[in-house]
């Protein structure tokens, strides 16, 4: 598969795809121009801060400066897994940073892989953008989640059916708002009711009474309390006169015994020292007489007595007897009256207890739904219903204006991941609207089966870009059909072949079976002119000279057998040339110790490293091995002299200048050892 477009299929666009003409798009054919003729000044790439993660240093130094890079930059990564996670990495840093990123990759496997991987993030909205004969439907689940339609239209329509929901919960709840304020309103009533009930239930006592009395108009019960009391009063007539009769024998009888006790008296005076004096004599009063008078009056005054206190309680019977049943009869009207109020309050208390309910159920409701509970004010109903209004905006917003909304969810995509066929198709791009260019950073995945027409084309998608692929030049001429060997003439290098050799500045490098250090960048013509000596006591070890501008030979470039011990290659040449050849990563730190100032390069610090001496009290920590090996660390002995000034100092003059390299080789990764994305 190629990106070379020829009928449609979702690895080649059929169209000249373009919003608009940037800037970009215009200066890249001149600038390649310029790059394959030898005549581009590649700019340093200041670096940038990168945490530290579970990466290789190789990896690290890759996205540093492929995340910094101003024009175009290129993954010469042929390991599929380990590209892929170089470009997960990138995409999820780029896409933090703020920028906008566009990756094509001719297989649909793939990019429904890095969407997956990207969409992991869920603070990066990421697309997976479909070519023509692409199925919405993808393999992988995560995938389909990640189509325009899906982000788009998929999203509006949950958005609608959400808004949908909320119209209906608040309707329901203005619905319960509004029977609570009917149930609070019939139940303030019914209190009203209640109390008033009471006192009724308590006022026909008084009423009762004075209706017994014929006030204010006479009834049957005034009539029935009036009988009786005449009754009472017939009853009771019958004692007048008996009781009278006494009344007057007992005052007669009171009489008789005042004249008798008057009788002796007078009797006692004459009996004494007057009737002597006087002459009087006692024969003619009979005390004895007078006595047994007074004792008979005594014992019928007794009798009197009595049988009129008989009379007087029988009289008081009768007429309590009546004043009971009067009482009795008004107690009966009372418990009758009261009893007909009491049907309508057991009605009123059931009421009540049905309304205290049915309100605290809406309590418990609005609880559960966040709202206020059941301390809700009475007013509550005028902010649902201001609530209401507001959703049911909102749903006719998302009604009517749907697709314009769906286009901005496609053109707020921070990361948009798809096939080259895809540009021309997917809605995603339509949506970028007018931006020039509508991405800050294109990825061109498996960029040895991009042509350099396709590349001027999708250039115009973004302001930079990276190309991430196989860029090794073929060195035979592939295998006949049969399986003889084919014609000599080797076949075309692909453009990312020929692009990545013109932007390399790597200060290490594979070359066959060397791994050669490079101390100067040369040209292609300064490299075919260069002299290669070997050393004379390590002739395994090839020195490559070249004129400097006074025309002196300079050492550019030392060679050593592939399998030369990353240690033993960094010491060569500061033993035997003087010459030191670091490589950090990322952002350094000091350390210091006891016995040691250390500057420390933490994100090269990843996995096995080795100790280098270089020079007496400098010790160079090198990670990783081949054309994979940082600087992970420098350590100065402090018993050797080094100090922070002249370890600075140190550091200064021997530390490489900001990298102006645009390819990074990252070596494959060994089985087993690959990462997930």
């Amino acid at each position: 598969m190629a990106f070379i477009p020829s009928t449609r299929t979702h690895g080649r666009p059929t169209t000249d795809h373009s919003n608009g003409t940037p800037a970009a798009a215009v200066a890249i054919r001149p600038w390649l121009t310029r790059l394959f003729a030898g005549d581009l000044t590649l700019s340093a790439i200041a670096p940038i801060g990168l945490a530290v993660a579970e990466r290789s240093p190789a990896e690290t130094d890759a996205l540093v400066r492929a995340l910094a890079c101003p024009d175009l930059f290129v993954f010469d990564v042929p390991d599929r897994m380990a590209r892929e996670r170089g470009l997960h990495d990138l995409l999820r840093l780029a896409g933090a940073r703020g920028e906008r990123v566009l990756l094509l990759s001719p297989d649909p496997a793939a990019a429904d892989r890095l969407a997956e991987a990207a969409a992991a993030d869920r603070s990066l909205p990421v697309v997976r953008a479909l070519a023509d004969d692409e199925s919405p439907n993808r393999p992988l689940p995560a995938a389909t989640r990640l189509t325009s339609n899906a982000v788009g239209t998929g999203r509006v329509e949950q958005m609608k059916r959400e808004a949908a929901l909320a119209v209906a919960a608040l309707e329901a709840r203005r619905s319960r708002l509004e029977r609570t304020a009917g149930q609070r309103l019939r139940l303030a009533q019914i209190e009203i009711e209640s109390s008033a009930l009471a006192d009724q239930v308590q006022a026909p006592e008084a009423a009762v009474r004075a209706e017994a009395e014929g006030h204010p108009h006479a009834t049957a019960l005034a009539e029935a309390i009036a009988q009786l009391r005449a009754d009472c009063g017939a009853a009771t007539a019958a004692f007048v006169d008996p009781t009278a009769a006494i009344a007057a024998r007992l005052a007669d009888r009171e009489n008789d015994r005042a004249a008798i006790r008057r009788q002796l008296a007078d009797g006692d005076k004459r009996a004494g020292f007057f009737a002597r004096l006087f002459g009087w004599t006692a024969s003619t009063i009979d005390f004895a007489q007078l006595e047994r008078q007074a004792l008979e009056i005594d014992r019928d005054l007794h009798d009197l007595a009595d049988r009129q206190g008989k009379l007087q309680a029988e009289m008081a019977a009768v007429a309590r007897r009546f004043e009971d049943e009067i009482e009795t009869r008004i107690a009966g009207e009372l418990l009758a009256r009261r009893a007909a109020f009491e049907p309508r309050r057991r009605e009123l208390d059931e009421e009540r207890n049905r309304l205290e309910l049915a309100i605290r159920a809406h309590a418990a409701v609005s609880a559960d739904a966040g709202s206020r509970t059941g301390s809700e004010r009475h007013d509550g109903h005028e902010e649902v219903v201001r609530e209401l209004a507001a959703a049911r905006d909102r749903l006719g917003e998302l009604t009517s204006t749907g697709l314009e909304i769906a286009r901005r969810f496609l053109a707020e995509a921070r990361i948009v991941i798809g096939t080259p066929g895809s540009v021309a198709a997917d809605p995603v791009f339509a949506a970028a609207g007018p931006a020039s260019p509508p991405f800050g950073l294109l990825v061109l995945d498996r960029a040895e089966e991009l042509t350099e027409r396709d590349f001027a084309r999708l250039s115009r998608l973004a302001g930079r870009w990276v190309l991430a692929g196989d860029a090794a030049c073929p060195d035979e001429a592939p295998p006949a059909a049969n399986g003889t060997r084919g014609p000599d003439r080797l076949p075309e290098p692909t453009f990312v072949a020929r692009l990545a050799p013109l932007l390399d500045r790597e200060p290490m490098t594979i070359e066959g079976d060397r791994l050669v250090f490079r101390l100067l960048h040369l040209s292609r013509e300064q490299r075919r002119a260069a002299a290669r000596e070997p050393v004379l006591d390590h002739p395994h070890v090839e020195l490559r000279m070249t004129a400097g501008d006074d025309g002196d030979p300079v050492l550019a470039e030392i060679a050593f057998p592939a399998d030369t011990p990353i240690a033993a290659a960094k010491a060569f040449p500061f033993s035997q040339l003087g010459e030191v050849v670091l490589r950090p990563c990322g952002e350094r730190h000091w350390q210091r110790s006891a016995d040691r100032l250390t500057a420390c390069w933490p994100v090269a610090d990843v996995g096995p490293s080795e100790w280098v001496d270089l020079e007496p009290g400098v010790h160079e920590n090198v990670a990783g091995a081949g054309i994979g090996a940082f600087t992970a660390a420098l350590a100065f002995d402090l018993a050797a002299g080094w100090d922070e000034a002249t370890a600075e100092a140190w550091l200064a003059a021997h530390a490489p200048p900001a990298s102006a390299s645009r390819r990074a080789v990252l070596p494959r990764a060994p089985a087993g050892a690959v990462r997930a994305l």
